[in-house]
């Protein structure tokens, strides 16, 4: 699987989504709409809860993992329970949406998880349309997925290095990702700002 820093980027990233409307600054956002920000990536990572229940009930991590929470019934579920307690966007469909994204995107990420970098149909797979037991996966696995068999392995050098190659990864494309956020922004500014001048010189000229 990959580690949750891969996973927790690409709630940010439902978080930019979130915000592209708003006519502030990202740090501004960030630090108003917190509890946003955490809420989505935490369901960026919720999938990945059946590892915890491995080690709880079998002392093996691969026990339940990669089984309903890794499917997009499991997706829709948790959207619509979520959008039930907090509507995150406004309206009920609007706030699902963003919550499926969230969530989805970590089914997204697994589908190009495996055990080498390139197109050699190594992916682990995921049960996207469970109960149906078939395991999808992509032919091209962009991320080498961290080894979870115990604690020992988990914390392994072997999962840092792998780690810091999500960061590095993932890190690139949210850069790249604040750069169209923030050129978003300039634009939605530079608009608002040409459709206020007429009213404001119409204002001052009053008709007598």
């Amino acid at each position: 699987m990959a580690s949750p820093i891969a996973h927790s980027f690409a709630g940010f990233w439902t978080f930019l989504l979130l915000t592209a409307r708003l006519k502030v600054r990202l740090i501004t956002a960030c630090r108003q709409y917190l509890p946003q920000l955490v809420l989505l990536v935490l369901l960026a990572n919720l999938p990945d809860i059946d590892f915890l229940f491995g080690l709880a009930t079998d002392a093996n991590a691969n026990a339940l993992h990669r089984g309903f929470t890794h499917s997009l019934a499991a997706a829709f579920f948790v959207a619509l329970a979520v959008a039930c307690v907090w509507r995150i966007a406004g309206s009920f469909w609007r706030s699902a949406t963003l919550y499926f994204l969230a969530y989805g995107s970590h089914l997204l990420i697994d589908l190009c998880t495996g055990k080498k970098l390139g197109w050699n149909f190594t992916g682990y797979g995921v049960p996207l349309f469970w109960p149906w037991t078939e395991k999808f996966r992509s032919p091209l696995v962009l991320i080498v997925g961290v080894k979870h068999k115990d604690l020992p392995t988990l914390f392994s050098m072997e999962n840092v290095q792998l780690c810091l190659y999500e960061l590095l990864t993932f890190g690139a494309v949210t850069a790249a990702l604040l750069a169209l956020w923030l050129r978003h922004q300039k634009n939605r500014a530079m608009s608002h700002d040409r459709e206020t001048e007429p009213r404001a010189v119409c204002n001052s000229n009053p008709i007598q």
